[in-house]
């Protein structure tokens, strides 16, 4: 089997080891070796040159269905206003523009440099989600209360589930779906605190978003609100474990994110989306503090204006200026493969992953400086697919 040795003047390895005139060696797709040897006679050698290697990104959140909605909503009348958007304008669309729409979103992500996408649809998946790049991790996002789906076939198709949050699914189908993830060894995906009226109706069972429920016929009456938090509702109903990804968490406090951290949850953070809708960002330094080692993703363009990893990164380097950014490109690279389950195949360039990376043409003095021109997007340059 043919092998090549890619060269560069840095190689990211992981987000801790990070080589000066690094290399590669890659054969049948898989990484063989990596570090700053020369690579063994015989094997074919490419010299990327100035720039660094880099493994590709991860993208634990979005909704690629939402991709024809591009930038037509607004997003600063309010939460629920933004909500009611979404459902008026997703009614007009049909099943050829969602798929167009996948299909496009899928290739935004391709050309900025993500190899995996934790991907939310509130629409039966059928058949595989493709086996081109980007893989996509499929979730079958449910609403409501109702438990049809679950008395016979697959409900996740060749996918995962995911509860859409606590203000919009009830109990009992939580439990039902993170019952199935346990059984079928899937992770179970749930937006949580995302926003001010979710933390309003949890804690008790008021509210605007109550009205926005009756409103819609939807009864909540048995949903066993109030409690103490969204976080700790789902500690209540016994679905928080290693195996469950929590997104969002902007109203989550320091108590709720302790809780995660002791029970192993994975976290994702959308800040660029979460400052949009609501104009506050998630506790991301308290959540490294605590151990827990967040993922990062772009929801969907009914929120932001690109589905490029990069400008979320870049984001949080602007917003987070004491975080480091050996962190922030974790969150991007290796930290979203072990939210969405795929650790032992994407993430880092070491021996036995797959061999998805990038060069981009960036350099700096040193390993530090390396990291915060390539997170700080000054001059945003485009990343290249190695093959």
């Amino acid at each position: 089997m043919e092998s090549t040795a890619h060269r560069a003047k840095w190689v990211i390895v992981s987000p801790e080891q990070i080589l000066e005139n690094g290399c590669v060696t890659v054969s049948g797709g898989r990484v063989i070796a990596s570090g700053k040897s020369n690579a063994p006679d015989g094997i074919q050698v490419k010299d990327h040159g100035e720039g660094v290697l880099v493994p590709a990104l991860v993208n634990a959140h979005t909704h690629l269905d939402l991709t024809p909605l591009g930038e037509s909503l607004k997003t600063h009348n309010g939460f629920i206003s933004w909500v009611s958007q979404i459902i008026e304008q997703k009614s007009r669309l049909t099943d050829a523009e969602i798929e167009k729409g996948i299909a496009v979103g899928r290739k935004l992500l391709r050309d900025s440099g993500c190899i995996l996408a934790g991907d939310h649809r509130s629409f039966s998946v059928s058949g595989t989600a493709g086996s081109d790049e980007p893989f996509l991790r499929v979730f079958r996002e449910y609403l409501g209360s109702d438990l049809k789906p679950f008395e016979s076939g697959d409900p996740a198709g060749s996918g995962s589930l995911a509860a859409h949050s606590p203000h919009t699914t009830g109990p009992g189908l939580i439990r039902c779906l993170k019952e199935w993830c346990r059984k079928n060894n899937r992770v179970f995906s749930m937006h949580v605190a995302e926003s001010t009226e979710e933390e309003e109706f949890i804690t008790s069972g008021k509210g605007a978003w109550a009205a926005f429920l009756k409103d819609r016929g939807i009864a909540f009456e048995d949903w066993h609100l109030p409690a103490e938090s969204p976080v700790r509702h789902l500690e209540r109903l016994g679905v928080l474990d290693e195996q469950t990804l929590a997104v969002h968490l902007v109203q989550a406090d320091r108590r709720d994110l302790t809780l995660l951290a002791e029970k192993g949850v994975k976290v994702c953070v959308c800040p660029r989306s979460n400052m949009a809708l609501t104009g506050k960002l998630p506790e991301v330094e308290i959540m490294l503090e605590l151990g827990l080692r967040p993922a990062v993703g772009t929801d969907s363009l009914a929120s932001v204006s690109s589905l490029d990893l990069f400008d979320e990164m870049h984001f949080l380097a602007e917003r987070f200026q004491h975080l480091n950014p050996q962190d922030i490109l974790a969150m991007g690279t290796r930290n979203g493969a072990v939210a969405l389950g795929m650790e032992k195949e994407l993430g880092t360039l070491i021996p036995g992953k797959r061999a998805a990376m990038l060069f981009i043409p960036v350099d700096g003095k040193n390993p530090a400086s390396l990291l915060e021109a390539l997170i700080s997007g000054h001059g945003k340059p485009m990343p290249e697919w190695v093959t």
